[in-house]
């Protein structure tokens, strides 16, 4: 017994700080300071978060609320139903070829926005336009390039005498579409992020890498590429999360369907579909809303687990 005394906390000594009336006081008014944003925050944050998980095992409607327990058989349903397989197959096909291509080109694009160019402040600025340009705006003019008979992308593809694509009425090419758009969106902002990190890096590792003769790919692989990981680890956390989350392209750019025969219907649209459209749902939507969480927690602990290791502060 002796030897656990030392790790009873409560018998430690408190800091003299704590001791004193103004720490408490500071203290006190902090939190009344935060008080505001931590009742916005509950309500609209924490509250629906855990109520979805009470939700999932309830079947609730306008008419029986709170509702009926259920158990785990919205979770039951959404396992065995084909929908929910092709929507999460798609989030990951989006996942898997949007965020790594577009950090890749952003890579490129930051690399040349970085150089003394002419026009080198309206390049940015173009190049950021297509972020914070507002979503729907954009979508429809996306709607125009791919219409199959007087888009421009089947145009500029005619030249080289490819065929005209259905980019939007064929099950093979909707999510391409929004693949597309996706990166084209999105490459803008990365590249701007990535050039605020290149522009932060000493210029010694620069100087150095010349003296010994490196090469200007060998400088961008071994210097720029490591000091940019911070950034780099970032815009995977967000790209990625983004991703899992798209909904409002394909809604948007299908005019309210999620593509010819679901094709491009995505995770969070299925969760839209199950508890808004038609005959709601909200047990199985709150359902599929916690396997999309899981899903997304999981990656992003691997994601930490890996930066631990890969991504350079100093």
């Amino acid at each position: 017994m002796p030897k656990l005394e030392k790790f009873a906390f409560w018998k430690r000594p408190m800091p003299d700080e704590w001791r004193s009336r103004t720490f408490w006081k500071d203290t006190g008014w902090a939190y009344i300071y935060l008080l505001p944003a931590l009742i916005i925050l509950g309500i609209f944050t924490f509250y629906p978060f855990f109520s979805t998980f009470r939700l999932s095992l309830y079947r609730v409607s306008f008419t029986n609320f709170p509702g009926t327990y259920v158990g785990l058989d919205h979770f039951r349903y959404i396992f065995g139903d084909r929908y929910f397989w092709r929507a999460l197959w798609n989030t990951l096909i989006i996942v898997g070829t949007s965020v790594p291509i577009t950090l890749l080109l952003a890579l490129v694009v930051a690399n040349l926005l970085n150089k003394s160019l002419r026009f080198r402040t309206f390049a940015r600025t173009s190049f950021f336009l297509s972020y914070i340009t507002p979503m729907v705006a954009v979508i429809m003019v996306w709607q125009l390039m791919y219409n199959e008979s007087f888009g421009l992308i089947n145009y500029l593809i005619g030249l080289i005498g490819v065929d005209r694509i259905a980019w939007l009425n064929s099950p093979q090419y909707a999510l391409p579409a929004v693949i597309i758009l996706s990166i084209w969106r999105y490459v803008g902002y990365q590249a701007i992020i990535l050039l605020a990190g290149m522009q932060g890096i000493d210029q010694m590792y620069y100087e150095a890498a010349k003296i010994d003769g490196a090469s200007g790919f060998q400088v961008w692989r071994k210097i720029t590429v490591p000091l940019l990981t911070p950034q780099i680890f970032f815009l995977l956390i967000i790209s990625m999360i983004g991703s899992f989350k798209m909904f409002t392209e394909v809604y948007v750019l299908f005019t309210g369907t999620s593509g010819p025969l679901k094709s491009a219907e995505t995770l969070v649209y299925y969760i839209m579909r199950q508890g808004f459209f038609f005959t709601p749902h909200y047990g199985r939507a709150a359902a599929a809303s916690i396997v999309l969480f899981a899903i997304i927690f999981i990656v992003t602990l691997f994601q930490m687990q890996v930066a631990k290791k890969r991504v350079h502060y100093q």
